[in-house]
């Protein structure tokens, strides 16, 4: 029984860490791709605090809408962030 409770938080730290690294992977590729290579140089992740990336990235939001470019989605949005603030 201790056994397979052990079993079971293994498997699911292992399912939450996966998931983890495709939220950051998706955060990667949409930063690249929509930020970084789209406009202008993008500053490093990391260089921010997540509240002033949060901030960055709204007014980019606003900024691509009046540039006719499609805004991010809100799935989008927290992937990026996460991509932005998590520590790697």
């Amino acid at each position: 029984m201790k056994r397979g409770l052990i079993l079971m938080f293994i498997f699911g730290l292992a399912m939450a860490v996966q998931a983890e690294d495709e939220t950051y992977l998706a955060g990667e590729e949409i930063f690249e791709s929509r930020c970084a290579e789209t406009c202008h140089q993008a500053p490093e992740a990391g260089q921010l605090k997540p509240k002033q990336w949060r901030i960055v990235l709204n007014t980019m939001q606003k900024r691509m809408h009046k540039a006719g470019m499609e805004r991010m989605t809100e799935q989008e949005f927290d992937q990026v962030l996460y991509y932005l603030t998590v520590e790697r």
